[in-house]
């Protein structure tokens, strides 16, 4: 394998950097700094599906699998960005989009669908509460054509405000670990292209997911 380029698609963490509404807001603080302190320490409050995380069965299932207990090798494959930017505010992504606009995706992939809503990042509905999302017809879409993992550069794969987790259920159910707030602005432009995704969460004990650092990799 010939590396030609990375691309970072982690949104990046800082002090009161915007998360899902309900929840306060992470706190970045200096612990010790120079020339006060021998070196430059930070502590955070944070939870852990703040920024660029990952979510697995244990979200939303009390016997789920937890993070620590997702094989390594399920972080990293190959994969495609599926083009919704023209979804307009809370429009749904169902299963007949998905046939239309994932053709070219195979069993096994890691499936990224662009809203075009990473771009808005900030303290605004738009960001927070209007993002296009998926609906039940889409996620077993999704589960049904083989997606290793599901990705969405919104807050959500699902819709801000619901009552159930319908999406996430099906999802998380079929033992698919979901990838939210990524950023794929940069090559979401080079259309159907397939790359090289690596996904990986900090490895925490007993968690229902964790912040994640994703890359795409093109290689030659």
């Amino acid at each position: 394998m010939k590396i030609k380029k990375v691309y970072d698609l982690t949104q990046p963490l800082y002090h009161n950097c915007p998360g899902w509404p309900d929840f306060p807001p992470p706190s970045v603080e200096r612990m010790l700094f120079i020339p006060h302190d021998i070196c430059n320490v930070e502590k955070i409050n944070i939870n852990t599906h703040t920024g660029t995380h990952i979510d697995v069965p244990y979200h939303f299932f009390s016997d789920g699998k937890t993070l620590d207990q997702i094989p390594v090798d399920t972080w990293i494959g190959e994969g495609i960005v599926v083009d919704f930017s023209s979804k307009g505010d809370k429009e749904i992504i169902t299963a007949g989009d998905l046939e239309k606009a994932a053709a070219h995706m195979v069993n096994g992939d890691i499936v990224m669908l662009y809203t075009g809503r990473g771009k808005h990042r900030g303290f605004s509905e738009k960001y927070l509460k209007n993002w296009p999302s998926v609906d039940e017809s889409g996620a077993r879409w999704l589960v049904d054509h083989g997606a290793k993992i599901i990705g969405i550069d919104g807050l959500g794969i699902e819709m801000y405000g619901f009552v159930e987790p319908v999406v996430h259920r099906v999802i998380l159910g079929a033992g698919v670990p979901v990838v939210e707030e990524v950023y794929l602005e940069e090559i979401a432009p080079m259309g159907d292209k397939r790359w090289l995704f690596v996904c990986l969460p900090l490895l925490l004990k007993g968690a229902g997911g964790c912040l994640a650092r994703v890359i795409a990799i093109d290689e030659e």
